[in-house]
């Protein structure tokens, strides 16, 4: 049962990686995988698969919209991604570590440069990373949810 939880949890963290490194490529993705999920789960049980089915689609519509809107106001400029693969790197060390110290190299190692960066980077891509942080966060909490 643990290793099933385990299991599950990392391949949640691929699907928030997912949206975060690859943009809409990433959102297909991750509606593939969760959908995966859903059929494992819910395979039995027709009426509990569709609804999840929905909220699975609706949600994936919705992150197509939005990345569409805010990549073409940034144009997916590579201090994005840097700072989205930084964020997801802190969820996987916090998976295999315990928080504190996963935290601590993560701010030593990807942190701080950030960080004597950020004077340079116009504020529609702070709003591009708390779309996609926020997003990816949905799924994590979809998927868990389902399960």
């Amino acid at each position: 049962m643990l290793l099933e939880f385990i299991i599950l949890e990392f391949i949640l963290i691929l699907v928030a990686g997912a949206c975060f490194l690859w943009g809409a490529k990433g959102i297909l993705t991750a509606l593939v995988l969760v959908s995966a999920l859903n059929i494992f789960h819910n395979y039995f049980l027709v009426n509990e698969f569709w609804l999840w089915q929905i909220i699975i689609v609706a949600y994936t519509v919705f992150g197509f919209l939005l990345n569409y809107f805010f990549n073409k106001r940034t144009d997916e400029l590579r201090v994005v991604k840097v700072a989205a693969g930084s964020a997801v790197s802190v969820l996987a060390w916090s998976i295999f570590m315990p928080l504190i110290p996963g935290l601590v190299i993560w701010a030593f190692l990807i942190g701080m440069p950030l960080v004597f960066t950020y004077r340079n980077i116009p504020g529609v891509f702070y709003a591009q990373l708390i779309f996609k942080f926020i997003f990816s966060t949905g799924w994590l909490i979809i998927g868990n949810i389902l399960y």
